[in-house]
């Protein structure tokens, strides 16, 4: 079975308080514990959470961590420095992810460490970690996981988890091509259009996913306002799940704007659509410390 565990939900910046607290106030960070592996997605601050969790449970055995970033902005990658295990001898890291677009993974990781504005360098930590520029598929043992490029204002990867019976895609921060709403009554679109083309390539890589961890960070007005920057509404993920015959949506990446209360009704909003598109996913709000299990 696949073990999926939530520690950051939270996209772009942190947002703890009391109107946070049900879905959570860190940022993106997922855990799949699969066939004895440990993949982690993303080191936003929920990553603290997880390594703390991790040096408990493997306060005197070997632990492995393969650590999957979709790229490089703040909100995925700052809570890496606070990453307990990444400074254990016992601890091997492997970290895999997309290069900047001038600068490898590993500089951009070692530049947020730089004593400018951490006391702690990169090359302080474990010796053990192992950094990969990822330009073809990850197998580990029976799992393989896929990536696909996203659309987003850095190189950002999504990542499909498959052990040939159960699959997860973890993808965040992904703007539709073609947009958020067709035009009712207008020209349809045809495979010939770009945007639509690469925007069916997306849901082609989601096809028959039994959970798909997406990003829905804006309303449909909210997402009129700020095109463009890389996020999608949640018209776009949802019908993308239902094109896709997806099991199951998780929304992600909150935006910060939005409390507990505010998703709750992008949370029904979104199972009202997935009626009206005629589907079966089913639709939750990804919650900080939730578990998902898929037999």
């Amino acid at each position: 079975m696949m073990n999926v565990r939530f520690w950051g939900t939270r996209g772009s910046i942190a947002t703890p308080g009391a109107s946070t607290m049900r879905y959570g106030g860190n940022t993106s960070c997922v855990e799949v514990r699969s066939n004895n592996h440990i993949l982690v997605f993303d080191a936003g601050t929920g990553i603290r959470g997880l390594g703390n969790s991790l040096i408990s449970e493997f306060s005197s055995q070997p632990l492995t961590v393969h650590l999957f970033i979709s790229h490089t902005h703040w909100d995925h990658i700052q809570g890496f420095p606070f990453f307990l295990p990444a400074y254990k001898r016992q601890s091997t890291i492997h970290i895999y992810g997309p290069p900047g677009r001038d600068k490898s993974l590993e500089k951009i990781l070692k530049i947020q460490m730089d004593t400018d504005y951490f006391p702690v360098e990169l090359g302080d930590m474990n010796k053990s970690i192992e950094i990969h520029e990822v330009r073809e598929p990850v197998r580990l043992g029976p799992l393989t996981i896929d990536h696909f490029y996203l659309n987003h204002p850095a190189l950002c990867l999504a990542y499909r988890v498959s052990d040939g019976k159960r699959s997860v895609v973890y993808a965040t921060d992904n703007e539709p091509y073609y947009g958020s709403l067709h035009t009712p009554g207008g020209k349809k679109p045809t495979q010939s259009d770009v945007p639509v083309y690469l925007d069916e390539k997306f849901v082609e890589f989601l096809n028959g996913a039994d959970l798909y961890i997406g990003e829905a960070q804006y309303t449909n007005n909210e997402y009129n306002d700020k095109k463009g920057w890389g996020h999608s509404p949640l018209e776009a993920t949802v019908r993308f799940a239902v094109q896709a015959n997806v099991g199951q949506l998780a929304l992600f990446h909150h935006d910060p704007m939005h409390d507990d209360a505010f998703i709750d009704g992008m949370v029904s909003e979104a199972s009202a659509l997935v009626k009206n598109y005629q589907g079966a996913t089913r639709c939750i709000g990804a919650k900080e410390g939730m578990e998902l299990i898929l037999e």
